[in-house]
């Protein structure tokens, strides 16, 4: 499956999870992730969807974007933002406190440290074991095999 089939199977397959008016241009960089970290996007994209409807929260929450950051798979997810009332926005600013987390926004974000925690030790490339390695300020999580072929690219082996 090439990175295109695979967006396209979660985009069909996972629609209440991100936001409908996204252009093709943002679908370009939503999910940029090796194929060794798609059965974790799977996962994350069924568990919260499952989440979402059980807690009738389907449509208030858009996932963002899912991408590799210094050798981590970062996941972002974003409440629906409600439109604001000028209004009341500006009589009862001075009385507003900082949003207590939701129940949803705390499971979400367990699920979101659960699939990181197993990304961390899988490689992104082919989804066998693997750990966090460092060349040159980069990083990236892989087995031992894509190591030395990412050495080897960069001309360290």
């Amino acid at each position: 499956m090439t990175h295109d089939e695979f967006v396209a199977s979660i985009r069909e397959r996972y629609v209440d999870l991100f936001d409908p008016d996204n252009t093709e241009g943002d679908w370009a960089y939503l999910i940029t992730v090796g194929p060794g970290w798609w059965p974790l996007v799977e996962e994350y994209c069924a568990e919260s969807q499952t989440l979402l409807r059980e807690h009738g929260e389907t449509g208030k929450w858009f996932i963002r974007q899912i991408k590799e950051k210094f050798g981590e798979l970062r996941i972002y997810i974003r409440p629906v933002a409600e439109p604001l009332n000028v209004d009341w926005y500006s009589e009862t600013l001075r009385d507003i406190d900082p949003p207590q987390p939701t129940p949803v926004a705390e499971l979400l974000s367990d699920l979101r440290g659960q699939i990181t925690e197993q990304a961390n030790r899988t490689c992104e490339e082919c989804g066998d074991p693997g750990g966090l390695h460092v060349v040159d300020g980069w990083y990236r999580t892989c087995c031992d095999k894509h190591f030395q072929e990412w050495q080897e690219r960069k001309g360290l082996k």
